[in-house]
């Protein structure tokens, strides 16, 4: 028999974005999955696969909503980590990346104190389970090329693009 008790209610679905489709993962402590799947049901079996203790049920409206608040209002929904300690200090580092803002590998491991650990910080920012609200995306090269992204080169390049078409607008609205 299956201890019941130790499942937890999540709710998952897909959503449009500005950089395609999405899918949210959210339970009671917030969203703790966004990605940009190239594939449904790839995406499916991959947020299963990597949360089994948690008991999903789909509703894309709920999720559509969720969206709507991230990528038209701006606004940040509680995080739930899962990870190692230094990933999640890692993704708590990437927070601190203002909008719009472009920072390397280096510069987030000098941040966590770890100089010398950049191939690591390299790796749980690769590892991060939601893409674009812990903005893995600002990190960039040291040489200043934008380098590869785990949902594709141009998607990278449509945020930091779309990040700073905002701010110019900001600008030019305080300008008025």
């Amino acid at each position: 028999m299956i201890n019941t008790t130790a499942f937890h209610s999540a709710c998952f679905g897909f959503a449009s974005t500005p950089f395609g489709k999405c899918c949210v993962a959210k339970d009671d402590r917030g969203i703790f999955s966004l990605t940009f799947p190239f594939d449904e049901e790839f995406a499916i079996n991959e947020l299963f696969g990597k949360f089994p203790d948690k008991k999903f049920y789909h509703d894309d409206k709920e999720i559509g909503i969720m969206a709507q608040l991230i990528f038209q209002r701006n606004i940040c929904p509680a995080l739930n980590f899962y990870g190692s300690d230094f990933q999640k200090t890692v993704w708590e580092a990437l927070l601190k990346i203002p909008f719009g803002g472009r920072v390397s590998y280096e510069e987030i491991a000098i941040s966590i104190g770890m100089p010398k650990a950049v191939r690591s910080v390299a790796h749980a920012i690769a590892c991060n389970p939601i893409a674009f609200l812990v903005p893995c995306h600002r990190v960039i090269l040291k040489n200043g090329s934008i380098g590869e992204f785990r949902w594709g080169r141009e998607r990278k390049v449509a945020m930091l693009e779309w990040e700073e078409k905002i701010l110019n607008l900001e600008k030019f609205q305080e300008i008025e």
